[in-house]
């Protein structure tokens, strides 16, 4: 059930101008996850944990190597985390790096 609860707030993120706007100030990983659960998706670390190393895994090695170098105090920082994330990002939103 927690796994479920994740993929609709991946997918809530997506959709919702206003839930999409809260990833702006979050730079690490259990931040996303504190910011999903405070939001009413209930889901766990581990869940998080698996779903992120598959979309990770499955990437470009160039991809993966943006994604490690991505700033976490760089507003863009938790978009970059997932493909489905990154492909909301507009061109001109940076490499994450500055």
């Amino acid at each position: 059930m927690s796994a479920k609860e994740l993929h609709r707030f991946i997918d809530e993120v997506v959709r919702s101008h206003e839930l999409a706007t809260g990833l702006k100030g979050l730079a690490t990983h259990e931040q996303i996850i504190a910011y999903g659960q405070s939001q009413g998706f209930d889901f766990t670390a581990s869940d998080w944990s698996d779903l992120y190393d598959q979309d990770f895994l499955s990437q470009e090695r160039a991809v993966q190597e943006s994604v490690r170098q991505a700033d976490p105090c760089h507003w863009s920082w938790a978009f970059r985390q997932l493909s489905c994330w990154r492909a909301m990002l507009m061109e001109g939103a940076g490499d994450g790096r500055s």
